[in-house]
């Protein structure tokens, strides 16, 4: 629960998920080539798992006790 209130792995997942919704509508879309689909999903996806990696690695509650200590 403590995640969802650390920013960067709200944002991230809404990367994400906002990276496969755009790869779906890409490959269901027919046979109209829309490239731009694909690499707003491939960076989109790229940014997503970046911000999750991060959200991974301190916690922000670490972040809080650190800042009050100083």
């Amino acid at each position: 629960m403590s995640k969802l209130f650390d920013l960067r792995f709200v944002i991230g997942a809404f990367f994400i998920i906002v990276s496969i919704l755009l790869l779906i509508h890409r490959f269901t879309s027919g046979d109209d080539p829309q490239h731009i689909n694909k690499w707003c999903a491939i960076a989109f996806a790229i940014f997503g798992v970046l911000m999750v990696v991060l959200s991974l690695g301190k916690d922000a509650g670490d972040e809080l006790i650190e800042e009050s200590k100083d």
